[in-house]
């Protein structure tokens, strides 16, 4: 024991010794180490196994122990490459001598640079001895502490991002079981630097490995890009990512134990579908700790996130996930709850996630779902579904439509339950369902998204073993327009069929919107359009649905199940047909029943028109045909109405325009209409008669009660023999049309056998001058066609026997309507120009061209004259030629203007008629005014400003002027008028005369200049006059009558009414009453005497034909000096025999023969004479002859051709007898002084006064002397 310190010391010594020698040794070394860096190196690559490569070593011997410098180092390996610029190490040898391992007063790497060949797999441990094998060994234990200036690390980033780590400076602490780090990193990719990412770890170890501790992280604005995956990268379209972050990690056990994340601030931004994204946070904490073997993840505050400037509501998210679960019986289980979740904010960043869930996340931007789901909460375990639970709670929820999914809005609710069993109570609120297919190729369910308005329900769920039920008691869904409230159950037992019941109630305010409704996969898309466009408007009051059976089975052809809605539609408008007048105010039942549909109605109106016992039938959706039965009743003119609004218009509509029938009809309609597209509707039906009036437009006449029926099959119309009266006599009546391919062809057939006295289409006069019987038949033949532009063509034919007529017109051969027998027309043509010819009797034959217009029918042509066996050739030029028989009874005439006042306007309104410009009459004789004229010629021309009429004739040249808007102009050259007219009794006229009506409305006024006019046989000479019609009045005014002799001026007015009433007026002077007689061939005993005659009288009938019995008046005559000579014969002994004045002067003469020479002077005559009734009375005719004054007084019966005259005759005792002036117009006057000049005698110079009565008729008076006084007597 003495000796151990001796031997302790002997070492220490020897150690010393050895390590003096050992320094001494390595300073001599150390200086000359670069000669031996190979050697070194293959020593290194022999114990570490990686190949190094040495520029240059420098080595150094210091107080603290050696120190080394290597340059240019180089170590490659199939992981990584480095190289380093510098690496300077100073061993601290006495500190590693007492601890017994390495320890470095300083071991810093210059411009280290590594390069990781493969990338950093997110999935690798810390422990990374199977990747860097010795490295970690090396810097994690034999190195106590380093240092890293100025270096880099390469590495391949998750998102296989050439990314380099760039460490400004890093110190690395290595202690036994713990390890301690702090320095900058910062990340460098090819464009960018990411910023500096400050790190301190504090990890210990356990059997030399990393497994417990703490990590902190924390940053300002780094890039957070390269530490994203790359698909991310590319897929969500990323283009930045900056954040300042804070992050705590703790290890335990080599495995992560909890976290937390706290993105303090910063945001990124991405483009997803050409829409810019962007992500911001504030304060933002992310927690995570382990439970069991599971990890929960815990957001608190979501509203610190702000995606696309929307702040996220105040709400939560917790995750549970927990692998391998033995409670679930090692299945992989998850728990998520989360509070107040914004959809439409998950959908700006799912996309982030696409790694994760691609189809989950690429369904739903689809759907882009929107709304709040205030809570969430679910269980789920994705191998045992069936122990899933959910309970969840929204609000306001909606997505679009996506694959089998349809959208919606609008969509509130509750969801509690799991697999087994559960309830989901929803609501609705303004919101929309969309079951539009994605695809073009798939039908839709509904023809448009649903509108709900308002809905809510509860519905169940229950699955028992292999029975699954679901159903509801209550659902209640308001759309728009329809409200529908019901309950359903589904049940499947095992395999087999599935079983559903549906009861529901449906209203329907607006039936035109229950085109939204129909299942169209259900119900057939043909069916489905028909509906649609057929129900216009209405409304549906407690309609049912009822649905028991297998939907598998639907529609239950074999009778398997029970399907029927039961829709009683009301006051609705009903469209059968797009192309048929729709039907409105219609309460109509329809019943879908399985796979038919059956609608009816007890009545509807087709437009006015009334249809009964209604059935319309689709017995199978597959067949695709509706059909409809109905009676119809109506007007004529709303049968006639309805079918002009269908298609039929251009056959049955066309047909009864022609045939237009009056009165009420009845009859039926059944209507096939083939559901599908371009398929001909057939339409079929009869229409009933009964004693109907019919108007047949084209001839412009009407059938009265006509009876029978017609039928028709679309536009062919086929009628049976109809039976009625046309014009009073009895007609047969059919009709046939037909649908040819280019046009639509009408045929009508007429026949009647008439009594000619019964037809009441002849005025009443003419009618009852026939009798006979009349047969003729006609046919109509009308072809319209199938454009609109051409025209429609008409053709008819008719042909009569009148060879049994008979007339009783006096001047007419009796034999005439006999010779003639038969009379042919033919009419051809189309309905805007139709020629119309033939011939009466082939004596008689007429040709003429018309043009037919719109209220409008002009006649351009035409020709009549006698039969010359062949159609007589229309004239070139625009032009009407009448060449007319002999007419030689003047009631012609009047029959004529009968027909014109009796014949009714045309039932098609106000008819235009148009007539040639031109329109040439010729007859060789023609009785007109009392006259016969002879080869008279009548030419009537339209000009611009009126018309003008020429008059030719042996008896007449004359032209008459007619324009518009001014005064008649009659300008007659020539005019010989004697017609066979005197004033004779009433008793010899006819009464028709007097009543015989004239309208004098329609005439013009009219101007008369007649140059050479002969009346009666005597040549007036010049005549004026104008002729003004006033009312019932024809008034003429102005007149005068001018020539050598004597001067005429005449107002006179003839009043038609009643009867006929004639006055005039007027004054007729002259020079020389002899030569005014004798200028209108008269010889009269009054001579060398001026006269003025004035007159007004009136009477009753015509001018030309007065009635005596009716003449009064006032007649005043003043005659100057003259002479009454020997008494003539000729019209001037007529005239004084109508006086009685011949008989007075033979009296006189023979009783003053000796007094009386052969003229009586007289100085004046003077008288004043009235008519009364035919009677002319005067009481103060006075002659103022030369030998004696004569006066008269007393009435002259003109209508019994009577006379009571007294006679005063007064001799003038101092004066000569003068011959008397030539006897003039007054006869009285005349009488008086013829007389006073013959009868006085020689003893005239002894009688004061005599006295003569005259009395008797005129044609043999008888003359009473009465009193003769003589002048003795007188004393």
């Amino acid at each position: 024991m003495k000796r151990l310190p001796k031997i302790m010391l002997v070492t220490a010594a020897l150690v010393l010794i050895i390590c003096a020698l050992l320094l001494s040794g390595l300073r001599f070394f150390l200086p000359y180490i670069n000669d031996y860096r190979t050697q070194i190196a293959a020593r290194f690559e022999q114990t570490s196994g990686i190949p190094i490569e040495i520029g240059h070593l420098d080595a150094a011997w210091h107080s603290f122990g050696p120190s080394l410098t290597i340059n240019q180092v180089v170590i490659r390996s199939d992981m990584l490459d480095a190289d380093a610029e510098k690496i300077s190490i100073e061993l601290d040898v006495w500190r590693s001598l007492f601890s017994l391992r390495w320890r470095f007063r300083d071991l810093t790497f210059y411009q280290l640079n590594v390069d990781y060949k493969v990338p950093l797999d997110k999935d690798s441990p810390l422990d990374t001895d199977q990747q860097f094998g010795s490295f970690d060994d090396l810097f994690l234990r034999k190195f106590d502490n380093f240092t890293l200036k100025n270096s880099q690390i390469s590495f391949l980033t998750p998102s296989e991002q050439k990314t380099t780590l760039l460490l400004p400076e890093l110190s690395w602490l290595n202690q036994p079981g713990r390890h301690r780090a702090q320095g900058y990193v910062s990340l460098e990719t090819i464009n960018k630097q990411h910023g500096f990412l400050q790190v301190k770890l504090d990890l210990t170890d356990k059997n030399d490995i990393l497994s417990d501790g703490t990590i902190y992280l924390q940053a300002d604005n780094i890039d957070m890009q390269p530490w994203l995956s790359r698909w991310l990268r590319d897929n969500s379209g990323l283009q930045d990512a900056n954040f300042s972050l804070s992050s705590w990690v703790t290890l335990k056990d080599s495995r992560i134990q909890s976290g937390l994340l706290q993105l303090r601030q910063g945001e990124a931004n991405w483009e997803m579908d050409h829409a810019a994204h962007n992500l911001q946070v504030n304060d933002l904490l992310l927690r995570m700790r382990r439970q069991g073997n599971g990890w929960l993840f815990d957001i608190p505050e979501l509203d610190t996130v702000k995606t696309d400037e929307y702040i996220w509501p105040m709400g939560s998210l917790s995750v549970l996930y927990l692998p391998s679960s033995s409670k679930y019986k090692h299945n992989d289980h998850w728990r998520i709850r989360a509070k107040n979740i914004q959809l439409e904010r998950l959908s700006e960043i799912l996309p982030t996630f696409s790694f994760l869930t691609p189809e989950m996340v690429q369904d739903w931007q689809h759907r882009q779902p929107m709304g709040l789901i205030s809570s969430f909460a679910v269980d789920l375990t994705p191998d045992m579904p069936e122990h899933t639970q959910i309970d969840m709670d929204w609000h306001d929820v909606s997505w679009k439509k996506w694959k089998s999914l349809p959208s919606m809005n609008g969509f509130s609710g509750v969801l509690v339950g799991d697999k087994q069993r559960g309830v989901v109570s929803f609501s609705v609120a303004d919101g929309e369902i969309d079951y539009q297919p994605m695809s073009e190729s798939d039908k839709p369910m509904f023809a448009k998204p649903l509108n709900i308005t308002k809905a809510r329900g509860h519905i169940f769920w229950r699955a028992l073993e292999d029975n699954f039920e679901l159903w509801s008691d209550k659902l209640d869904i308001q759309a728009t327009s329809l409200w529908v409230n019901g309950q359903f159950r589904y049940q499947q037992q095992g395999q087999q069929k599935p079983d559903l019941n549906i009861l529901a109630g449906i209203r329907l305010d607006d039936a035109g919107q229950a085109w939204r409704y129909f299942p169209q996969t259900l119900m057939g898309q043909d069916l489905a359009n028909y509906l649609t466009s057929a129900i216009i408007a209405g409304r549906v009051d407690e309609a049912s649905l009822l649905f028991r059976g297998s939907p598998e089975d639907f529609p239950f052809y074999q009778n398997n199940g029970q399907f029927q809605v039961f829709v009683p539609l009301r006051d609705a408008t009903f469209e059968y047909d797009p192309h048929w007048p729709a039907i409105f105010n219609l309460d109509i039942d329809l019943n879908f029943q399985r796979q038919g549909l059956f609608m009816s109605a007890p009545t509807l109106k087709l437009d006015k028109a009334i249809a009964t016992d209604v059935h319309a039938d689709i017995a199978d959706y597959a067949d695709s045909m509706l059909k409809i039965n109905a009676n119809i009743a109506g007007t004529g003119q709303q049968i006639h109405d309805y079918f002009m609004l269908s298609p039929m218009k251009e056959s049955i509509g066309e047909t009864l325009d022609i045939l237009q029938i009056d009165g009420n009809v009845a009859g039926s309609l059944a209507l096939s209409i083939p559901l599908e597209p371009e398929k001909q509707v057939v339409a079929e039906g009869t229409v009933k008669l009964n004693h109907n009036d019919i108007y047949i437009k084209s001839i412009d006449s009407q059938l009265k009660q006509v009876s029978g029926q017609f039928s028709f099959v679309n536009g062919n119309l086929t009628s049976n023999t109809l039976q009625g009266s046309w014009f009073g006599q009895p007609i047969d009546l059919s009709f046939t049309t037909h649908e040819k391919k280019k046009h639509y062809q009408v045929d009508i057939q007429l026949a009647g056998h008439w009594l000619a006295e019964k037809i009441n289409a002849i005025p009443e006069n003419l009618r009852q001058k026939l009798q006979g019987k009349i047969d003729w038949q006609s046919t109509v033949g009308i072809t319209i066609p199938e454009h609109a532009g051409t025209k429609t063509a008409l053709d008819i034919q008719l042909n009569s026997d009148i060879s049994q007529l008979k007339h009783q017109f006096s001047d007419i051969d009796p034999q005439l309507l006999s010779k003639l027998k038969t009379l042919s027309a033919q009419a051809q043509g189309s309905t805007e120009q139709l020629a119309i010819y033939g011939d009466i009797g082939k004596l008689i034959g007429f040709n003429s061209e018309w043009q037919l217009g719109n209220q409008q029918v002009s006649l351009l042509k035409g020709q009549i004259s006698p039969w010359k066996d062949t159609i007589p050739q229309l004239p070139k030029s625009s032009l009407l030629q009448i060449d007319l028989p002999e007419i030689s009874d003047p009631k012609w005439l009047m029959l004529l203007g009968q027909l014109d006042i009796d014949t009714p306007a045309s039932k098609a309104g106000d008819m235009r008629f148009d007539y040639p410009h031109t329109i040439k009459f010729t007859t060789p004789s023609i009785t007109l005014g009392g006259q016969q004229w002879k080869q008279l010629a009548l030419t009537v021309d339209q000009t611009a400003s009126g018309f003008s009429l020429q008059a030719n004739s042996p008896d007449i040249r004359a032209s008459l002027n007619m324009p518009h808007d001014k005064y008649w102009q009659l300008a007659i050259d020539y005019l010989y008028f004697n017609p066979l007219s005197t004033l004779t009794p009433t008793s010899d006229k006819t009464v028709n005369s007097a009543s015989q009506i004239y309208h004098f409305a329609s005439w013009p006024t009219l101007n008369v200049l007649c140059r050479e006019c002969w009346i009666s046989g005597y040549k007036l000479g010049q005549i004026t006059a104008t002729l003004q019609p006033k009312g019932h009045t024809l008034q003429l005014t102005g007149g005068t009558l001018n020539n050598s002799a004597t001067q005429l001026k005449l107002d006179a007015i003839w009043q038609s009414g009643s009867e006929n009433k004639t006055q005039l007026a007027g004054t007729l002077q002259g020079e020389r009453f002899d030569d005014t007689a004798a200028y209108y061939g008269v010889l009269v005993p009054i001579i060398e005497s001026p006269y003025v005659i004035e007159f007004d009288v009136n009477w009753r009938d015509t001018p030309w034909s007065p009635d005596v019995s009716s003449l009064n008046g006032l007649l005043t005559a003043q005659l100057g000096k003259g002479a009454i000579s020997e008494m003539g014969g000729g019209n001037a002994g007529r005239l004084l025999r109508l006086m009685s004045f011949d008989a007075l002067l033979r009296k006189l003469r023979f009783d003053f023969r000796d007094t009386f020479s052969n003229d009586f002077n007289f100085d004046s005559i003077k008288a004043t004479a009235k008519l009364t009734k035919g009677v002319l009375s005067t009481e103060n005719t006075f002659i103022d002859g030369l030998i004696a004054d004569i006066k008269l007084s007393g009435q002259i019966n003109l209508l019994q051709r009577k006379i009571n005259m007294e006679v005063v005759v007064t001799p003038e005792l101092s004066a000569t007898v003068g011959v008397a002036t030539a006897f003039a117009v007054n006869p009285i006057v005349g009488a008086a002084v013829f007389a006073a000049s013959k009868v006085f005698g020689p003893l005239w110079s002894k009688i004061s006064v005599i006295r003569y009565h005259i009395t008797g008729s005129l044609d043999e008076p008888k003359i009473d002397e009465v009193l003769r006084q003589l002048k003795e007597n007188e004393k």
